[in-house]
């Protein structure tokens, strides 16, 4: 059968059933005149050998398309995956958490695993696709190979990153900009000039988006060195190019004008109390912050935190005052949420781990409450765990253990609910310290501290060897 129907044949048989052999009779093809009952019709027959070949003949075989090379990259990452109670958890955290909050609880998530060399199940890389994407100085091979093969056709910059594993000074460009602008800062934090070199070097042949990207790393070690290079963007061909490069040459000006702003800072700081304490030789705890903004309007008050203590380093700042950098995060009361961001995020952009999580430390320290919307920041710039003594601290405190008493007692579902506070700070918590934190969340209802305790959770069920150092992380 199949040598005496072809495809030809076929399609001439079927337009005639299609059409009715009333309209377009059957012509009966002489290779199929010896396979047909003899002094019968032949349509009965006819038909069912067409139908046969079609079911069995006829279908062609299925095309199937190359594997996309981001596929098969992404299950050539060397790491791990999440382990299966981990990865309960994670699945748990991300129904448990209030929507309002989880674009910012889950990339924190995602932080806590990939520092323990881990990399998330392929099968949840769908639900994980945008929480990845806000979290992008810490994708492995893994997260960039998934958001190419979802990118649009458009976005060539997710299509970068595939080839290797971890970037260097000879693969850099071939990452994603996001990955390429964390690599540059890290190496603007131990030579400035060869970061900037780096940038110069691929300069005129980048898109604006991704010039933007390495302009904005040299805020890390920014000074006078990089002035000339910042003064010939004013002819760029980018608007936005140009904006950067001007605020980072006001940011350069600023430093070079850096005692008289110092001293105008410090003076924000004064003593107060006993006459031993005003002279000097009192303790730092009678420190108390003013800033003069009497009769300025609110959009004024900003700026003047803005130049005052934008871009200001803590120890410097503690050393024009005379106290230890504990004192001075003490001393702002909690209207001063701004200057403490201002601070933390200088430390930040040069890249100074150590002293963000000492602010953090020392805000906790020396507040008398705590709220989700003032977590948020602190959470989101911890590049790291609390360290334990610290977690130890904030879980005896006062302050957390009225935030949990406070929800424990509410009377309404709304005030029951968390707004960050309980699940926020199991993400600054410690391996070391989740145990003692979750028994802390005992006086709450489950669905009160449901996030808390799934993201404790999570972190509990990570392994607890040295972390991997992902691509752009900071070691």
């Amino acid at each position: 059968m199949a040598r005496a129907i072809d495809p030809q044949i076929h399609a001439r048989l079927r337009q005639s059933f299609l059409l009715g052999l009333a309209r377009q009779p059957l012509a009966l093809p002489s290779e199929l005149a010896e396979l047909l009952p003899r002094g019968r019709e032949p349509a009965l027959p006819l038909l069912a050998l067409i139908a046969q070949w079609q079911r069995f003949a006829g279908a062609s075989s299925p095309v199937i398309d190359p594997v996309p090379d981001a596929a098969q990259r992404l299950h050539q990452d060397a790491r791990p995956i999440l382990p299966e109670p981990a990865r309960r958890a994670l699945k748990g955290l991300a129904r448990s958490v209030e929507k309002t909050i989880a674009s910012t609880v889950m990339p924190l998530a995602l932080r806590r695993i990939h520092g323990g060399g881990c990399r998330p199940h392929p099968f949840d890389l769908p639900d994980l696709a945008a929480y990845i994407k806000a979290e992008a100085e810490g994708q492995g091979l893994a997260e960039r190979a998934f958001l190419a093969l979802i990118a649009s056709d458009s976005d060539e910059d997710a299509a970068k990153g595939l080839f290797f594993e971890r970037i260097t000074a000879d693969n850099w460009t071939t990452f994603p900009k996001a990955q390429r602008r964390a690599f540059v800062a890290g190496m603007r934090r131990t030579d400035a000039a060869a970061g900037r070199a780096l940038i110069e070097s691929v300069w005129k042949s980048e898109p604006a988006p991704v010039r933007g990207a390495l302009l904005d790393a040299l805020v890390v070690g920014l000074g006078p060195e990089d002035k000339p290079f910042l003064e010939s963007l004013g002819s760029d061909r980018a608007d936005s190019v140009k904006q950067i490069a001007a605020q980072l040459l006001t940011r350069i000006a600023d430093r070079e004008e850096h005692g008289t702003r110092l001293a105008e800072a410090a003076r924000c700081f004064k003593r107060a109390g006993s006459l031993l304490a005003k002279i000097g030789l009192g303790s730092a705890s009678t420190l108390t912050f003013t800033l003069p903004i009497d009769g300025l309007k609110w959009q004024e008050a900003e700026a003047l935190r803005e130049r005052l203590f934008g871009g200001l380093q803590l120890s410097a700042l503690a050393a024009a005052v005379g106290v230890p950098p504990e004192a001075l995060i003490a001393a702002l009361p909690p209207r001063e949420h701004r200057v403490l961001m201002l601070l933390m995020d200088a430390a930040a952009a040069e890249g100074d781990d150590d002293l963000v999580m000492h602010i953090i430390g020392a805000h906790f320290n020396a507040s008398d409450s705590l709220h989700g919307y003032a977590l948020m920041p602190l959470a989101a710039k911890a590049r790291r765990p609390l360290a334990p003594a610290t977690a130890e601290r904030v879980i005896a405190s006062s302050a957390w253990q009225k935030a949990v008493k406070d929800i424990a007692d509410a009377t309404t579902p709304a005030a029951q609910k968390d707004d960050g506070r309980l699940v926020l700070m199991a993400a600054l918590m410690p391996h070391a310290m989740m145990p003692a934190f979750v028994a802390s969340l005992a006086p709450l209802s489950p669905a009160s501290a449901r996030a808390a305790r799934d993201f404790a959770a999570l972190v509990l069920a990570l392994p607890t060897a040295a972390p991997h150092m992902m691509p752009g992380a900071r070691p």
